[in-house]
């Protein structure tokens, strides 16, 4: 159908592809690790909460990726992650990151395209 990613998958914390139709298919891991509905909605973590679990997940990666290259996926919704409180939550946790060196920022299908041109990707 012309699709060359998914998202819906837990399985690990780097993009890696698969075979579907005979073409090469990107995997773009999804987390409820850093998701809003899990944390703030279903956990009913308060906004310091959310932003030390997502700073915690962050550091723990960013350590690892001295060795080996990692990603971190943080799940937003428009109607959690879009409010007030949340929108500056956010601005605070992405001005932290930016402050590390090699720390880059892309959407899923920058991801995919990127697995896709690398011949270091992981393939099953």
């Amino acid at each position: 159908m012309g699709f060359i990613y998914h998202i819906d998958d837990l399985s690990r914390d780097e993009p890696f592809i698969i075979q579907a139709n005979k073409k090469d298919f990107v995997v773009v891991p999804y987390t409820i690790r850093c998701n809003d509905i899990v944390l703030v909605e279903g956990k009913n973590f308060s906004t310091d909460q959310f932003f030390n679990q997502v700073k915690a997940e962050f550091d723990q990666l960013y350590a690892e990726s001295e060795f080996k290259r990692r990603q971190m996926s943080i799940s937003f919704h428009d109607r959690i992650g879009g409010t007030p409180q949340m929108v500056k939550t956010v601005s605070d946790l992405l001005d932290y990151m930016k402050k590390h060196n090699g720390v880059t920022f892309k959407r899923k299908d920058e991801i995919a395209k990127m697995t896709l041109q690398d011949k270091t990707s992981i393939r099953e």
